[in-house]
């Protein structure tokens, strides 16, 4: 399965950190969906929107295990979704996270920049963040895998 990533997922040290994948990620943009800042928090969300677009990677080949700790990561706040993405002049059929209905009041209105993540937050997240704790039990996904 390929995932499009469009926030923290976007570090390979968070993604290694999250599922192990170790592979390379490749430029990606998705039409219709709008990233915001969560409040109080340093990652972002998306919610469909035909006036924007948002900007990621595409990892490709992530197996079933991977997929489970992604989604043990993400939590409830987030829905694994179906999108078509651009990558180049190609569209491609891809998985992400889209906010999940009943959790909208949690996306503020500030744009979300990775380089702003990278400098600002992500030591502190990866130091952290409790949807590491989700997925902190790597026998539990070679269990189930």
């Amino acid at each position: 399965m390929d995932l499009f990533a469009y926030g923290s997922l976007m570090v390979a040290e968070v993604m290694r950190g999250v599922c192990g994948h170790a592979g390379g990620s490749t430029p990606a943009v998705l039409h219709g969906y709008r990233r915001r800042r969560l409040v109080h928090e340093v990652y972002p969300a998306i919610l469909l929107d035909s006036a924007e677009y948002v900007e990621g990677v595409v990892y490709q080949g992530l197996s079933g295990r991977e997929l489970a700790a992604l989604d043990a990561f993400e939590g409830v706040a987030y829905r694994r979704t179906r999108v078509e993405v651009t990558v180049g002049r190609v569209s491609r059929a891809v998985e992400t996270y889209v906010l999940a209905p009943g959790c909208e009041h949690l996306l503020g209105e500030e744009d979300w920049s990775l380089q702003a993540f990278i400098r600002e937050g992500l030591p502190a997240f990866v130091g952290s963040y409790p949807g590491f704790g989700a997925v902190a039990d790597r026998e539990a996904f070679d269990d189930a895998g």
